[in-house]
């Protein structure tokens, strides 16, 4: 699963042990065909890699995008304190890691090269956020 995280954006090039303590303080969760993992105007104190299944983007009462296997989502959650801007529906049942603030805080802290590695995701994540 690390080489995985490997090929998403925010994780580009950094080092395997921190990805792996990454998944050690993630928590895998399933939901149901179309039920909601989250709802517009939540409080975002999470991010979602889905790993498998399909999930859509509901902005309003508008489908505005749709995300699919093995991409993040909401990983902005990760940096901002601000509500969500759109609603994620399973168009399927699907499987998502959850990663939450907190455990991202908690290894940057204990990991030698953290600061650095926060400083290289949330970059990413800001630059991909305003390129959308």
């Amino acid at each position: 699963m690390v080489e995985r995280l490997k090929k998403l954006y925010i994780f580009e090039g950094i080092e395997t042990p921190f990805l792996e303590m990454i998944l050690q303080n993630s928590k895998s969760k399933t939901f149901a065909k179309n039920s909601l993992v989250f709802q517009e105007w939540e409080k975002a104190e999470n991010s979602f890699i889905l790993i498998s299944g399909v999930v859509s983007v509901i902005r309003g009462e508008k489908e505005i995008n749709t995300i699919f296997e093995w991409d993040i989502f909401w990983e902005i959650g990760l940096v901002l304190n601000e509500p969500r801007t759109a609603t994620i529906k399973a168009e399927t049942d699907i499987e998502v890691l959850e990663i939450t603030k907190n455990s991202i805080n908690k290894i940057i802290k204990e990991y030698p090269n953290g600061e650095f590695i926060k400083v290289t995701i949330l970059n990413r994540i800001i630059q991909n956020h305003n390129k959308s």
